[in-house]
């Protein structure tokens, strides 16, 4: 017998599967998804059984499986097409991938045990089991594994594994982006890690950042010593109070019960649920939820990370009970791998999760929700690169059960497909308690420039801000840009201070008085003399969530404000004290950045503001408009979700853009009308699929005369695809590197398979390197 075994090696030249011979003892014993050591080269090296055979058309150097590190698959036939998928659509390796599909443990010590389960045992083994019924793999000598087998595939043994660390563990690492940290780390992989913590813009355990996403120990160490991230443990939280929680379900209303209705479980087909915020989607995952398990299926949930609250656990575990696993980041390795293994040995039918538990080993689907399936968390940005959604497809055919995406903002491209038949389109136009949505009026800034007025805040904002607290309601104040103000000028000669490691301008925090980059962590004490001219006439342009934080305090001293950003939220704790705090109406007034938008449900918030929506609206990317929308309209599903009506005010320089429109109004159907006319205008989805590379390196000329040659290479094969670039970043250098664009509208496989060729030779070159990204 032979096995077509990957290598954990990420190479291009070894991207592919060699044959091994199987052990005769082992033949029977090792499957499809089993690991094995085998020998590569003068090493033994991890491999992935991606299939077996009786022949092999290899002729000389055929070398023998040395170990066997798995006697359960832990992958079965269904991942490693995804694996294989994942590698070839979104440039990965293909070892990469399916790494990334099995818990931490795994890739840890941990100990396989053996359990004698019959009267009958070979006596050489039964020796070693002296009176007890189960022993250490490890314990059986090395010249009795044939025999070991042999009473494996008897029926006489049973094997298993368990983490080697038994004991409960207390406390959870977590890894802290030190925004107050001077300079860049000196490796490639150091700087990688920083800008991956920048962009998702939160507290990450260390255990997902080393099994999630990637990245060393040794890595994380090492910038832990130079202060650019902070370590620090947070006690396990019992969940005892989730566990109690009281099941509220409720009578759906007469457009709930259409929808609940319209769904069809036992077929495949894509359903895209548009409900406004407050509509009740909630309720109807979990009657589909429940409909499926009745049906003698399981059900697959994913949610966004920010979304996955204590309060959203507390009501599936109400209403499933015990018949539900929930993956979050504040397990630990242990915890993680258990109810993998629950979920392995079908001990649960529910499984609730972010992006990574679109790997949960499910076996018999039977629905697939998404919820919140606009937000861009659901793409992996590092490698193995991959989006959920995209995965949830595939096994929505896989398992022939309907996939949900439910969003009250889904992306133009999705409701392009739904309005032109390749998903069914499920409404829920209204709230669930019948309330209005609440009214919006928008204010134009020019116009209180005009008046005087230059704080963050207009006058109409201001009045409903003290009238809230004046009737013990609560307000949201949302702006997407932290610090006291967002660059420093010299009013005399027009020098703008900025960053000297990446081509972006200093943002002033008022608080410590000190002038920070955003992207690499450089910081400098606030200038008080321009260093171009001399002059003292230093102004500071723009506002952030530290001055608007000032600007609320001014209006009400005596109100209780809290500050919502990655600079007050140093730890998860702290986002979740914010989060209580403010739920429990010890505080009046919650002034953030997008961590406001969305997982909130406060029954006393009457009033939003959006102080700036004009931020999102110009960033240079082709769904910019879409964002801009979708966070308008998240922020302002945050009022009057209760008894009392709520109001939004949305402040713009641009009140006549019909993005500000169509958010005032909650008119989706206006934004999507407009929007998909300059989507298809510019050639971007839902009409192309545009791929971009990215080539980044320390020397400007060599960095740039590599993107000129990767862009022809692809034009050399092109007939009709579009290659646009290279073209300079919009922050075009960035921690001393400098970055050049490539946007690939790709029409045909050929330019695809030369993007597949390229990728893989420069992942281990020092001077210049690609990011590959599916836009």
């Amino acid at each position: 017998m032979f096995a077509e075994v990957i290598i954990d090696i990420k190479n291009k030249q070894v991207n592919k599967s060699f044959d091994y011979i199987i052990p005769t003892y082992l033949e029977g014993i090792l499957h499809v998804g089993c690991r094995v050591k085998v020998p590569f080269g003068k090493l033994k090296r991890t491999g992935y059984i991606l299939k077996t055979k009786e022949s092999t058309e290899v002729t000389r150097g055929l070398k023998e499986i040395d170990e066997a590190i798995d006697l359960k698959p832990v992958l079965n036939e269904e991942f490693i097409k995804l694996a294989e998928y994942i590698s070839i659509h979104d440039f990965s390796f293909y070892a990469t991938s399916l790494e990334t599909m099995i818990p931490q443990a795994l890739r840890m010590k941990y100990e396989k045990t053996i359990k004698w389960v019959t009267n009958s045992l070979d006596e050489s083994l039964q020796k070693h089991f002296k009176t007890k019924k189960e022993i250490s793999f490890n314990t059986i000598p090395k010249e009795l594994e044939p025999i070991l087998f042999k009473e494996i595939k008897l029926g006489n043994l049973v094997i298993d594994s368990r983490i080697k660390r038994v004991r409960k563990e207390k406390y959870i690492t977590y890894v802290h982006f030190n925004s107050e940290k001077v300079g860049i780390p000196s490796s490639k992989k150091g700087m990688d890690l920083l800008s991956y913590l920048e962009e998702i813009n939160e507290d990450i355990d260390i255990n997902s950042l080393m099994n999630d996403s990637g990245y060393s120990k040794n890595v994380i160490d090492t910038l832990a010593k130079n202060g650019f991230i902070d370590l620090y443990k947070k006690e396990i939280e019992p969940e005892e109070d989730i566990k109690n929680y009281i099941d509220k379900e409720v009578s759906l209303n007469r457009m709930q019960e259409d929808v609940y209705h319209s769904l069809k479980l036992g077929n495949e087909k894509t359903y895209l649920l548009h409900g406004v915020t407050g509509s009740g989607k909630t309720e109807l995952y979990m009657r589909w939820i429940k409909d499926s398990i009745h049906s003698g299926k399981e059900a697959l949930m994913l949610v966004p990370e920010i979304s996955l609250t204590p309060q959203i656990t507390a009501i599936f575990y109400a209403r499933f009970k015990e018949n539900i696993a929930v993956l979050h980041s504040r397990l630990t390795i242990s915890e993680k791998y258990e109810q993998w293994k629950r979920i392995l040995n079908g001990d649960v039918k529910i499984v609730v999760g972010a992006r990574s538990a679109i790997f949960a080993p499910l076996k018999n689907l039977g629905i697939i929700i998404v919820d919140e399936c606009h937000e861009a968390s659901y793409r992996q940005s590092n490698n193995p690169k991959y989006s959920a959604i995209d995965l949830a497809k595939i096994r929505s055919h896989t398992y022939n059960c309907p996939l949900v995406l439910g969003s009250a903002t889904p992306n133009a491209e999705d409701y392009f497909r739904a309005i032109h038949g390749e998903y069914e389109l499920l409404s829920l136009p209204k709230r669930a308690n019948g309330r209005e949505l609440p009214k919006s009026i928008v204010v134009d800034l020019r116009e209180e420039l005009k008046n005087g007025n230059r704080t963050p805040l207009s006058n109409i904002l201001k009045e409903e801000i003290i009238k809230c607290y004046r009737n013990h309601e609560q307000s949201i104040l949302f702006l997407n840009r932290r610090g006291y103000s967002s660059f420093v000028q010299c009013r005399n000669c027009g020098e703008v201070v900025k960053c000297p490691h990446c081509d972006i301008s200093l943002t002033y925090h008022g608080k410590t008085n000190t002038l920070k980059c955003h992207y690499c962590g450089y910081q400098i004490s606030n200038v008080m003399k321009c260093e171009k001219c001399g002059s003292d006439k230093i102004r500071y342009v723009g506002s952030g969530t530290e001055k608007l934080y000032e600007a609320v305090k001014n209006i009400l001293p005596e109100a209780k404000v809290l500050r919502l950003d990655t600079d007050t939220v140093a730890k998860m704790e702290d986002y979740e004290n914010i989060y209580h705090e403010f739920k429990e109406h010890k505080a009046d007034i919650l002034v953030g950045t997008q961590m406001v938008t969305k997982g909130l449900d406060f029954e006393n918030v009457t009033l939003v503001g959006v102080a700036n929506a004009d931020i999102a609206l110009h960033y240079p990317t082709f769904d910019a408009n879409q964002v801009a929308f979708n966070l308008i309209e998240q922020v302002a599903g945050r009022a009057g979700r209760a008894k009392k009506d709520g109001k939004v005010i949305i402040q713009t320089y641009d009140p006549n853009n019909y993005v500000i429109e169509c958010a005032k109004n909650h008119d989706y159907e206006g934004f999507y009308k407009k929007e998909i006319l300059f989507r298809k205008a510019s050639s971007m989805p839902p009409f192309s699929e545009p791929i971009e590379i990215e080539v980044i390196g320390k020397n400007l000329g060599e960095t740039k005369k590599e993107a000129i040659h990767i862009a022809n290479a692809l034009r050399g094969v092109s007939i009709n695809s579009i290659i646009l670039g290279p073209t300079e970043a919009y922050i075009f250098k960035k921690k001393d590197l400098y970055h050049y664009v490539i946007l690939v509208q790709a029409k045909e496989d050929i330019v695809l398979d030369k993007i597949q060729y390229i990728y893989p030779l420069y992942q281990n070159n020092k001077d210049i390197t690609i990011s590959i990204t599916r836009k």
